[in-house]
This record gives structure tokens, C-alpha cells and sequence, in this order.
């Protein structure tokens, strides 16, 4: 059995197509449909292209991108759908399959879901599977839930969706995440409603134009979505630093018998220096705000 071209298509519309290398959510280099140098079939394509590993300003079409999407399905994914379940599942069932494998890694055929989805209990494989593979970094994404819900409904009811299909950064809840850290990061997006209208498109666009990175199209993509958490969490991990140290060096001076005073006075120098450094480390994102806010400091006036 071999995937089928609504299977296919299913797979591109979770996936989103971004023309310009990235760095994901887990901060690998990532181009096209989720196209990372850890895929041997990717690997040899873009060094028989450019003759180099991928780099942050290389692009790709979407045409190379569709050709490169089709061979890595074929040859990387669909082997192990058919090793695992054989000739047993019907044509919508293998192409949930894939797309669940090619997003979560061959790992996932050995968790619950595919255990039953194995033994013919398709209801339970489906109600396994919305709940499966939706976190990075510890955190809980709109994207795989969205992901994992349509295709479980693909694996139970055979229903690609495509008319309506959800590609990255398209859903409520994605449209929510990026408009609370663009809120948090000092572009205002209007409501926090879910709802992409001209205010939050405006924040997106000021958004990625401080980032050469990006492509400026007002467009929350897997890209813009992945630079959105990467900065939320640079600013937030200084802070938590900071804390750890004062509580350590504040327990640490009780234990001791050392004077609270000269305690605070060491957790105030320590909360200093740590912002000094925290601020060296955040620079860009920190210039990045001034310019924002300047900019609309003098659009007030």
C-alpha cells in the first residue's frame, strides 16, 4: 500500500510549506515541509543541490518542496507503516498513519495508539491518538493538538478535511498562542480572541520585519510561530536563573548563620548582575522592542 495524493495533501496542509530555512520549535534547522538534515533522503537531495548542509538563508520552491515531500514520504515513512501493520489497514487508515509517523518519528508505532489500531480497535487507537505527541519543550501546542485531531478523525471516520484543513497557525488556538507572545514580546495584536484580523496581521508584520530571518507577510507559519516561542522562552529563562540563584544564595546564608542583611545585600548584587547579563543575552530581542515602541511613540505624536 502506498500513500494516497489526499494523503499526501493532508500531510503538506499540517505541515505548511515556509520557502526560507528555520528553526523550529526545538531549535533545529528546518526548510520546506518540516525538512531537516536528519532526513538521509532530504540530506542527500539539498547536497546534490548545493553542495553544503542546510543554512539559515537558504529557500526553496514549493515546487522542489512537493517533490522533495513526495520521495521522503516514499521512501523514509510509508516503509514503516507497512512493516507494523501489513495489508491491514484501508487506504484513509495508512495515510493517517504516515502522517502520524512522518510528524512524530517511527518512536510512535510503538506507543498505545498504534497497539490497538494493530488489534482492530479503531475507536480506541483514534481516542489514544488525540491525545498523543502534543507537546514540545514541555509545552502543550495548538498545532499537534489540531494535528492530532484530524488525524484521528481520518483513522476512524476517513475524513481528510482538506477543504477546510488547518494548516500551522491557522486554527483559534494558534492564532491565540501567537497573539499572547507577540502581546508579551510588545506587539500589540489587538483581542487575544483567536481571530486573525487587520490588527493582529499588523503585529505579525511589525513582528517579522525585526526579524531578517522571517519572510514579512503578516502570516503566522510554522516559522514565525517557531521564532515567537524561541524569544518568549530567552526572555523567560534569565528570570528563572536569577530566582534560582537569590533562593540559593538566601537559604544557603540561613543555613550558615551568615547575617539576613548581608544575605540581601548579596542576592541584591547577584539579582544585578544576573540582570546585566540577562539583558547582554537578550539584546536583540530587547533592541527589537525599543524600536517597536520608539516607532509607535512616534506615531502618538
Amino acid at each position: 500500500m502506498k500513500i494516497s495524493e489526499n494523503g499526501v495533501a493532508f500531510v503538506a496542509a499540517h505541515e505548511g510549506f515556509v520557502s526560507k530555512a528555520y528553526l523550529d520549535s526545538a531549535g533545529v534547522l528546518t526548510i520546506g515541509y518540516g525538512f531537516t538534515m536528519r532526513s538521509a533522503v532530504f540530506a542527500a537531495y539539498w547536497r546534490a543541490k548545493v553542495g553544503r548542509a542546510l543554512k539559515r538563508s537558504d529557500t526553496i520552491t514549493r515546487a522542489e518542496a512537493d517533490e522533495v515531500l513526495a520521495r521522503l514520504i516514499a521512501e523514509e515513512y510509508e516503509i514503516y507503516a507497512r512493516k507494523f501493520f501489513g495489508d491491514g489497514l484501508m487506504q484513509t487508515q495508512f495515510d493517517a498513519v504516515v502522517s502520524v509517523v512522518y510528524n512524530l518519528g517511527p518512536r510512535s508505532l510503538k506507543w498505545k495508539w498504534a497497539a490497538a489500531l494493530r488489534q482492530g480497535d479503531v475507536a480506541e487507537a483514534a481516542r489514544r491518538l488525540r491525545t498523543t505527541g502534543t507537546t514540545a519543550g514541555g509545552r502543550k501546542l495548538a498545532g499537534l493538538v489540531n494535528r492530532r485531531a484530524d488525524e484521528a478523525a481520518l483513522l476512524q471516520y476517513g475524513e481528510y478535511g482538506l477543504a477546510h484543513a488547518r494548516a500551522p497557525g491557522s486554527g483559534k488556538a494558534d492564532v491565540r498562542e501567537a497573539q499572547t507572545g507577540l502581546k508579551r514580546l510588545g506587539f500589540d495584536p489587538g483581542s487575544i480572541d483567536g481571530w486573525a484580523g487587520e490588527k493582529t496581521k499588523a503585529a505579525v508584520l511589525a513582528y517579522q520585519r525585526q526579524h531578517p530571518d522571517l519572510i514579512a507577510d503578516g502570516i503566522v507559519g510554522p516559522a514565525t510561530m517557531a521564532q515567537i516561542r524561541a524569544d518568549l522562552t530567552s526572555l523567560k529563562k534569565p528570570v528563572s536563573k536569577v530566582i534560582a540563584t537569590v533562593a540559593a544564595a538566601s537559604s544557603g546564608g540561613g543555613a550558615f548563620g551568615v547575617p539576613w542583611i548581608w544575605v540581601a545585600g548579596i542576592g541584591l548584587a547577584v539579582f544585578l548582575v544576573a540582570g546585566v547579563f540577562a539583558a547582554w543575552l537578550n539584546r536583540d530581542a530587547i533592541s527589537r522592542l525599543i524600536a517597536v515602541w520608539r516607532t509607535s511613540g512616534e506615531a502618538r505624536t
